[in-house]
């Protein structure tokens, strides 16, 4: 086997279910008790690594020209991340009247706790300025956020979501 075949092989482990399936679980974990829509855990996703977009603490991922569409892949892989943490017991979902909303599961904040890399460790802590700042706002508060800070984004993070969604 060469060395390109050895590279296709091997398992993914950017850019995949997995990456935003912890991210999620970190995010719950520090929003605990509260619920979120696959929507705001869409938005929570993308501001965690990228939290200087709206003046927030420094960001974990850099700024480059494939943001747009990163952010068209990035619904699918919330989801995605949201059904593998699920089947760790990591991630719990529930039918409101409003939509299915996401929470950290029994085991989420040990889990998240357990976790050390100066990467999580940065996650930890955009997530908490998350909560103090973001997690707050309004629906429509979030959704002027994405449109007065992210105007060129605000298509790709609304498609096929409402209020409820």
């Amino acid at each position: 086997m060469d060395q390109s075949e050895a590279a296709r092989r091997r398992p993914r482990i950017f850019n995949t279910p997995f990456e935003t399936g912890l991210r999620s679980v970190v995010i719950l974990t520090g929003c605990f008790p509260e619920k979120l829509s696959l929507h705001r855990l869409v938005v929570f996703d993308h501001l965690i690594v990228h939290t200087s977009d709206i003046d927030g603490p420094l960001s974990i991922h850099p700024k480059d020209r494939s943001r747009a569409a990163e952010i068209l892949v990035r619904r699918g892989l919330v989801r995605s991340g949201l059904a593998l943490m699920q089947t760790r017991g990591l991630v719990t979902t529930s039918l409101t009247p409003s939509g299915f909303r996401f929470q950290a599961g029994e085991e989420a904040g040990s889990f998240v706790d357990l976790l050390a890399t100066p990467y999580v460790e940065a996650l930890k802590d955009r997530a908490e300025w998350l909560v103090s700042h973001v997690l707050p706002l309004t629906d429509e508060g979030l959704a002027d956020l994405v449109r007065t800070r992210m105007h060129e984004w605000a298509p790709e993070f609304q498609i096929g979501e409402g209020p409820g969604a």
